[in-house]
């Protein structure tokens, strides 16, 4: 195996600071410096999918793997290496029981997404991660994979909806959102997919993080960060914990663990 590391870094309040909505200075000037470093390969995963990757534009040049909607569609060097569509039976088990409730949800495809209803509270949810209100489309579940849904319910719910969905998996996310996807899909099934592809050590991975759809990343590397803004679940499931993403957090971080050299900032 090689002895090159890799670091796998979240986006939404870990890289990218969606109450500014920019990616702090000091985040940028530490990709650059990673980039550098022949030995340092750098991978996104992330709940969005790459068509919302918008946000990180600046910093893409430095970045050749994306593991995206929570490592259901995996991307290398521009090419899709990797795609596990929900079944389709299960996306209508799921559509039937929102429309049940009268819930507000919506899918998440390839190249697209939609929702089967916009009001206030759906777009202050979007507007809170910075993301682009998708268009209106409630049958877009017929003629295309569906890789993800999500759905908007208070969050004392969330514990229901989990149940009832067993055989899938369901992460809270921001607000009172949260995600359904395949069973045993997350940002750990990518990361393992790519440490195997790429033949690095597990000692040798990195992961920064701050949300409750970055626990199984956070226990499965043992070089796990969560950043100081992070979930308390988050938080508890990381081997360190760094600053807020306002203070510098994975800059900071990097150092602490020796990833960059702290003369090579100042």
């Amino acid at each position: 195996m090689t002895n090159k590391k890799i670091i796998f870094f979240d986006i939404d309040r870990t890289l990218y600071d969606p109450d500014i909505k920019k990616i702090p200075a000091s985040t940028i000037e530490a990709l650059k410096i990673l980039h550098q470093n022949e030995n340092i390969e750098i991978a996104i995963a992330t709940g969005r999918a790459f068509y919302m990757l918008h946000i990180i534009e600046e910093i893409k040049q430095y970045i050749n793997i994306f593991i995206t909607i929570n490592g259901q569609i995996i991307i290398k060097d521009g090419v899709t290496i990797h795609r596990n569509p929900i079944p389709k039976d299960k996306v209508l088990c799921v559509v039937k029981k929102f429309e049940e409730d009268k819930m507000k949800y919506g899918f998440l495809g390839e190249f697209d997404e939609t929702l089967n209803i916009v009001d206030d509270k759906g777009k202050l949810a979007f507007e809170l991660v910075d993301m682009k209100l998708p268009r209106i489309d409630p049958h877009f579940y017929m003629d295309n994979d569906i890789f993800q849904m999500w759905a908007f319910s208070k969050n004392e719910n969330h514990d229901y909806y989990k149940e009832l969905f067993y055989d899938m998996e369901v992460v809270s996310w921001l607000g009172d959102g949260f995600d359904v996807l395949s069973k045993g899909m997350s940002k750990e099934q990518g990361i393992k997919r790519i440490l195997e592809l790429e033949n690095i050590k597990l000692e040798n991975a990195y992961a920064f993080g701050d949300g409750d759809n970055d626990i199984e990343m956070l226990d499965f590397i043992p070089n796990s960060v969560c950043m100081g803004n992070g979930s308390i679940n988050a938080k508890k499931h990381a081997k360190y914990l760094t600053d807020d993403i306002k203070e510098d957090g994975l800059i900071n971080g990097l150092i602490r663990l020796g990833l960059i050299d702290s003369n090579i900032t100042k």
